[in-house]
């Protein structure tokens, strides 16, 4: 690991503090990400300098018209200074890299979630049989009787939906390997500090 230091404004640096209170993110983990968006989006625009151009991508493709949100009234929320439709995108390297570290905290406090359930069943077998196998994982959530709590129709595709970050994916939650499950090391800090409300 390598330490790197950042001089940002004042207020800023107290704002961030807030956040990283309100959301329970580990500033790290936030840090890298950015970096790592950074180093993408840097390492593409570098390579699309040497397109011809006709082949130079776009940087920001154009919104179609169908999903623009109108909105009557600015936001109400105390931490947003202007209204939604003025914000500027969310870069993709929160909603593509690592996604589920934001949406584990809402998964927690809501049992009746697909995903909580799927959590709630392996870290449950993890407790009891130590190494978790996808087929374990799957009888488990598939056993309305003897398991109701972590029952889940269509089991396959919502786990699926857990093995990786891109595109509409739940977040990349899962890894498997010769038939063994385990926790991403991506997510698993955040995951852990909100373990108890899975079992």
């Amino acid at each position: 690991m390598k330490q790197i230091t950042f001089n940002i404004d004042e207020k800023l640096a107290e704002k961030f503090e807030i956040a990283l209170k309100l959301s329970g993110d580990n500033p790290n983990a936030l840090a890298e990400e950015f970096i790592r968006g950074y180093l993408g989006k840097a390492f593409s625009e570098a390579a699309d300098s040497f397109r011809a151009p006709g082949q130079r991508m776009a940087a920001h493709p154009p919104i179609p018209p169908q999903s623009r949100v109108q909105r009557d009234t600015p936001s109400q929320s105390p931490f947003r200074s202007r209204p939604d439709h003025q914000r500027p995108p969310r870069p993709d390297y929160f909603s593509e890299w690592g996604k589920a570290i934001h949406r584990i905290p809402r998964w927690a406090r809501n049992p009746q979630q697909n995903n909580h359930k799927i959590l709630k069943a392996f870290l449950e077998l993890q407790r009891e049989i130590g190494r978790v196998t996808i087929d374990s994982l799957r009888r488990r959530c598939s056993d309305p009787v003897q398991h109701p709590e972590t029952y889940v129709p269509h089991f396959d595709n919502n786990y699926a939906q857990m093995k990786f970050d891109n595109g509409n994916s739940h977040g990349k939650v899962f890894e498997e390997k010769d038939g063994y499950v385990t926790i991403w090391d991506r997510i698993s800090d955040t995951l852990q500090r909100y373990r108890d409300y899975f079992l």
